[in-house]
């Protein structure tokens, strides 16, 4: 792996990492730490770099990872949601999609490579959907039912906008250094920055922005934890299969539920509940095959 004091100006392009049948190059490994701290609007200095580089390249190892089995399987990623998602991220920098490549082109940057890692996300989401599809599917019944005993009961309903940081900790015995690490990083760096480095989650692109939710749409787990949050606070790790995640709560509102639209929340219910699933199969399978791969580090 990297040492701390090799700087980029001094690094050829060479073969950094070999994982199975793929490799990760310096090239891949300097774009990525770039984008990271480019799109963070962070210096690009040494002290910088060296915080960034070993979770840019454990994120590359993980995208190798999934790109096989994507070229494995032939999935394709459905090109409607890529570009959902780039306008989302190109929205932050008050842009478009054009506007974000040209960020790319100001900064030497490789819009393309950030391009296939997008594609490599959402080809492998619909992967882990192909695999599992009958394992997700919800008694959509029960869950109206459920919704309207709520709307019976109260008045009110509270929403919650939340972000995310998700870790993968699999079988490491070492994870609550992982922990410490990732809790000093949100006092340093702030929850977004720190998302953006070292969350596993789609939405680590976007900071971890999980968007308005209805109480009802989570887990009893999260909802549990985030009741007795106030709009700032992080979580402490919220333990699940193969993760860990902290949750931070951005703001709270009350809807009357004259307000809402009954066959939406539902939906975003079934979304919310169908995509926590998808996520334990992701990491599950993904340090399955994790185990099961050589990867060799050159120094």
């Amino acid at each position: 792996m990297f040492k701390e004091n090799i700087s980029f100006a001094s690094i050829q392009n060479k073969i950094l990492v070999n994982i199975g049948n793929q490799i990760i190059t310096s090239y891949e490994l300097k774009n990525r730490v770039k984008t990271i701290l480019v799109l963070n609007n962070k210096e690009l200095n040494q002290e910088n770099v060296n915080k960034t580089k070993n979770e840019a390249l454990n994120f590359l190892i993980n995208s190798k990872l999934k790109k096989e089995q994507i070229i494995k399987y032939k999935v394709k990623a459905n090109k409607l949601s890529i570009s959902n998602h780039l306008n989302g991220i190109a929205s932050n920098y008050n842009t478009d999609e054009n506007g974000l490549k040209s960020i790319f082109e100001n900064n030497a940057l490789s819009y393309e490579l950030f391009l296939d890692e997008i594609k490599t996300e959402f080809a492998w989401q619909q992967l882990i959907f192909n695999f599992h599809q009958d394992k997700i599917k919800l008694n959509e019944e029960e869950i109206e039912k459920e919704l309207n005993e709520v709307v019976a009961n109260q008045k009110q309903t509270e929403e919650y906008n939340l972000a995310e940081i998700e870790i993968i900790i699999g079988n490491n015995i070492n994870y609550e250094k992982k922990i410490e690490e990732i809790k000093n990083q949100i006092n340093e760096i702030g929850f977004k920055n720190t998302a953006i480095k070292y969350s596993t989650s789609l939405s680590s692109l976007e900071g971890g922005n999980l968007g308005w939710i209805n109480s009802q749409a989570l887990s009893n787990k999260i909802l549990n934890n985030v009741k007795k949050m106030k709009p700032g606070d992080v979580s402490e790790p919220i333990f699940q299969l193969e993760t860990a995640t902290f949750i931070k709560l951005l703001d709270i509102r009350k809807i009357s539920f004259n307000d809402i639209n009954l066959k939406k929340m539902k939906s975003q219910i079934i979304f919310q509940k169908q995509n926590e699933l998808l996520n334990l199969f992701s990491n599950s399978y993904l340090s399955k095959i994790k185990n099961s791969t050589l990867i060799q580090y050159n120094e």
